[in-house]
């Protein structure tokens, strides 16, 4: 199927060739739907040479990231604030930035089909594959195409892991009635090897990273989602007719606009996730066989399914950017979790939910609420507010507060495998958060704090069993970055202090820094512009997490630190017009310093590696 999907999109990329646009104009607008329309600028803005040789996903996420650079790898940010919301499907939660979700997908409106093709090759069979086309078949009708195929053989015994990820979307947009369709599926094929055998060995370079016998040999784990979204949205109003003179020949056009204050809002959402897990062989990784030494064969289900209907008050001023949106309705959400197709649980709740918008001028507030009035989840609340404030054209403040409530996942109350088995009933986890953040936009300096504070939290002990710590624990972070230009030399670093007061529990790094110079110049009349540089990440000592392959969870240990390695890596980028490439070299430093680049507990990070990468955009 992977070689099939890369001949499509080859054929698909050469009849769109030939429209190859010579400018940089867009010829499209892109958007995220939750609730309101959100302007998105992955693609709008994705024709730069600033970090595009950061190839993994997971380097969008953070610039330090814990667990192997692979694709289908679970990792963890070195910084506790630099975690995503937590996913609906909890096994998820480690793995989101290869796969698509819902709130992720984007929305065109396309003036010319629009055709984007990314490539990623490497050592050890690395191939990031990535295609998005995007066409309007009418102005108010359009349909956007996003597939992306992660496929590597992993440098260690057992370590292959494949993924496909991809979303079908639509777009109806009448002045008065707007309709958004999305169709998503997600699937992540990996082997598990629970980690090298021998850590000591390996360290002291008697072993090389392919050599080095692995705890499991014939494991392997599947995620994979097949969901769907449709919203609709029916705006009350009546238009006005204005007559726009076009040009000195008094060419007119017709212009109609929406005065809308009232509209409805209605959307669904299904989504079916299933986790798989298989192993023939012994191991000393596990101590409990609860069904069968020989084989196992365990697998989780969980299906979901949400409707809401809001209505919402919009009040703008047509002659300026501002408005003032309320969203209030309700929300019925009913999921049910399935263990080995014997164990069923299934919950219904309704939640209150509203969603407030406001923006003047320089001010930007959004506030959301969300409260569970009956069913499974009673009494749950989730509540935060966003906001941004600029000072004039450079200097703004990015701020943020939110609370949560909430009952813990279905997977933590009760789970029974061949390895594992539970039940618990725990309290609610309740998470407060705090976030600011002041940047200077002229300056490329920012300087912020996060504050988390937790309680009736859950974790997983050495023995990778699900314990909550009702102690209040509390995790802060102060960090700066800048960027120095000197002529056609440009610095950019990015330091953090965090500060865990029960570290017991919680295991992630004090200390965490990134940094990157390079050169850029144009050449050839700026025809090609050039960048050739150096990068490295480094993190302080700490007890790392360790992974348990049977559960798809990161757990603590206690029997080894790891840190202070210099993760280093050269690259070299450059830009034609919308033809980007880019070639890098990573962890050279393990060519002559120790083998000590740990991230996690038995599982290093890849050694030495070359990987490079192209970017081609169309405009038919």
């Amino acid at each position: 199927m992977r070689k099939l999907a890369v001949i499509v999109i080859l054929l698909l990329m050469g009849i769109a060739a030939s429209a190859q646009h010579e400018g940089i104009r867009r010829y499209f607008s892109s958007y995220t739907l939750n609730n309101d329309t959100t302007t998105d600028t992955r693609f709008y803005n994705d024709t730069t040479l600033d970090e595009f040789y950061k190839f993994m996903p997971q380097q969008k996420v953070s610039d330090n990231t814990l667990g192997m650079l692979n694709p289908g790898n679970p990792y963890l940010p070195a910084l506790f604030s630099d975690k995503e919301p937590g996913h609906d499907f909890k096994l998820l939660n480690n793995y989101q930035a290869f796969i698509k979700s819902h709130s992720d997908v984007v929305y065109f409106d396309a003036q010319k089909p629009f055709t984007r093709f990314d490539f990623t090759g490497g050592t050890k069979g690395l191939e990031l594959v990535k295609f998005i086309h995007s066409q309007n078949f009418s102005p108010y009708f359009n349909l956007t195409f996003n597939y992306d195929i992660s496929n590597s053989d992993g440098f260690y015994l057992n370590n292959a892991s494949k993924v496909n990820a991809l979303y079908l979307a639509g777009a109806f947009t009448k002045k008065k009635y707007q309709n958004h369709f999305n169709f998503i599926f997600n699937k992540i094929n990996s082997n598990e090897n629970g980690g090298i055998a021998n850590i000591d060995r390996f360290e002291s370079g008697d072993i090389r990273a392919v050599d080095n016998n692995v705890l499991l040999s014939k494991a392997s784990s599947s995620i994979s989602q097949l969901g769907g979204q449709y919203n609709h949205e029916y705006r009350f109003g009546q238009y006005t007719i204005d007559t726009i003179i076009r040009d000195e020949k008094n060419d007119t056009v017709i212009n109609k606009n929406l005065h809308s204050k009232f509209s409805i809002v209605h959307d669904v959402t299904f989504d079916r996730y299933i986790r798989k897990y298989t192993d023939v062989a012994n191991s000393s990784l596990y101590t409990n066989y609860y069904n069968d030494s020989s084989i196992t064969n365990d697998s989780v289900t969980y299906y979901q399914f949400n409707n809401k209907l809001l209505f919402c008050l919009n009040i703008n001023n047509d002659s300026t950017s501002n408005y003032f949106k309320l969203y209030a309705g309700l929300q019925n959400k009913t999921y049910a979790f399935l263990i080995d197709s014997t164990h069923k649980t299934q919950y219904s709740s309704t939640y209150l939910t509203s969603d407030l918008i406001f923006s003047h001028n320089n001010t930007y507030l959004q506030a959301n609420v969300d409260y569970c009035l009956f069913g499974g989840d009673m009494y749950d609340i989730n509540a935060s507010a966003k906001l941004q404030q600029m000072f004039g054209e450079n200097l703004g403040i990015n701020a943020m507060v939110g609370y949560s409530h909430y009952y813990c996942s279905l997977f933590d109350t009760y789970y029974t495998s061949n390895h594992f088995k539970w039940e618990n009933d725990f309290n609610k986890i309740g998470v407060a958060t705090a976030h600011i953040d002041l940047f200077h936009n002229k300056f490329q300096l920012s300087v912020g704090a996060n504050l988390n504070l937790l309680h009736d939290y859950i974790i997983y002990d050495q023995n990778a069993m699900p314990l909550q710590i009702h102690k209040a624990n509390i995790i802060t972070d102060v960090y700066a970055s800048k960027t120095f230009n000197f002529w056609k030399f440009h610095w950019y670093t990015k330091v953090a202090y965090q500060y865990i007061s029960d570290k017991q529990h919680v295991r992630l790094p004090e200390a965490v820094g990134y940094t990157s110079l390079y050169f850029m110049t144009g050449m050839f009349s700026n025809a090609l512009l050039l960048q050739i540089g150096l990068d490295a990440k480094m993190n302080s000592n700490f007890y790392g997490y360790a992974y348990m392959p049977a559960s798809g969870v990161f757990y603590l240990q206690d029997d080894k630190k790891f840190g202070f390695y210099p993760y280093l890596g050269f690259f070299v980028s450059a830009k034609i017009k919308r033809f980007r490439i880019f070639a890098k070299v990573s962890n050279y430093g393990s060519l002559f310093m120790k083998p000590t680049y740990f991230s996690l507990y038995r599982l290093p990070d890849n050694p030495l590696a070359f990987n490079f990468g192209i970017s081609w955009e169309f405009y038919d």
